[in-house]
């Protein structure tokens, strides 16, 4: 174990005492190596049983599990024992993460003795961003409202519902599969990719970075092979796939608090605002606006940014609470 990350440290982090700079030290101590992970699991199984036995004279644990028993799923009431490696494997899971210190991350799970497998479910609210690392080390940010589901006896099969940045840890014999709402799957074995995969939208978007990804379409009928600086758009309706030449880093800056457009329509930046900024915006429909818009969001209020567009485009604009409305 490094000298920086004693029992002391990890125990603290246990109790919920860490500042965030000591979880993010935590954060990149576990995912440097299994055998950290290792130490961890075995440190936190140590602080788990010592909180058992501090509370064991204060509970009484028949009526503790009558009333747990009651709010348990039917398929759970059965006395089946459930296998401790998966539950430390959900364990693990959202431990990594919590040591991001995000309080934006919703984390949810639940676990089959029956089926053997252990669903952890990673959620980014409305207007907020996320940061995570999966059970296999690798790392992953959320855009808003983004749900990353995966199980935890096989973290390298996800599926995505928005939009992520990924930094896949390399395992050649063991590839890193995403599949989105639409059927479309993206097949890695190590590399840096951004995949944007909202439901409702008609267009998937896969940008590589480093490394190399293998997509494959609904029913496999589209494929392709990118190479970094590349982008793949995949049309759902149509279920066809067309790549480009793009600078890839534009299309990740929103992980860093940055939004860029080019040359994008007023009802393709509406969603995005509203993921950006966490509102709800209502557009007139007795109008269309088919003016297009290039522009960089960074520490922009939404009411500067409203203001910037008007420069260029006709409309005007309320704005009460999380409600917008926009007219033309």
């Amino acid at each position: 174990m490094e000298k920086s990350i004693t029992d002391t440290l990890l125990f603290r982090f246990l109790d919920k005492e860490t500042s965030e700079e000591e979880n993010e030290v935590i954060l990149r101590w576990v995912s440097d190596s299994e055998d950290n992970r290792t130490e961890f699991q075995r440190l936190h199984q140590a602080h788990h049983l010592s909180k058992l036995r501090s509370l064991k004279a204060d509970i009484d644990v028949d009526e503790a599990w009558e009333k747990l028993n009651t709010i348990l799923p039917k398929v759970r009431t059965r006395k089946n024992l459930i296998n401790l490696d998966i539950l430390w494997k959900v364990a693990a899971s959202v431990l990594l993460v919590v040591a991001g210190g995000i309080s934006s991350l919703w984390i949810s799970g639940y676990f089959s003795d029956l089926q053997k497998s252990a669903i952890v479910e990673l959620k980014a609210s409305k207007g907020e961003k996320s940061q995570a690392v999966l059970a296999d080390g690798s790392h992953v940010w959320l855009n808003s409202q983004t749900v990353l589901k995966y199980d935890a006896l096989n973290p390298r099969k996800i599926t995505l519902d928005g939009e992520a940045f990924f930094e896949i840890k390399k395992d050649r014999s063991h590839p890193f599969e995403v599949i989105t709402a639409s059927g479309m799957k993206v097949i890695v074995t190590g590399t840096k990719f951004n995949l944007r995969s909202f439901a409702g939208e008609s267009i998937v978007e896969t940008t590589l970075e480093e490394g190399e990804v293998h997509i494959e379409g609904a029913n496999n009928k589209q494929t392709a092979q990118l190479e970094p600086g590349q982008q793949a758009q995949y049309n759902i309706g149509e279920n066809n796939m067309s790549v480009r030449n793009v600078s890839p880093e534009l299309y990740s800056l929103w992980k860093n608090n940055e939004l860029r457009f080019a040359d994008i329509s007023f009802a393709e930046l509406v969603p995005r605002i509203e993921r950006w900024y966490g509102v709800t915006i209502t557009l007139d429909s007795a109008q269309k606006n088919n003016d297009r818009f290039t522009m960089t969001i960074k520490t922009e209020s939404l009411r500067e940014l409203l203001n910037m567009m008007q420069l260029t485009s006709k409309f005007n604009y309320e704005i009460k609470g999380e409600q917008v409305k926009i007219n033309f």
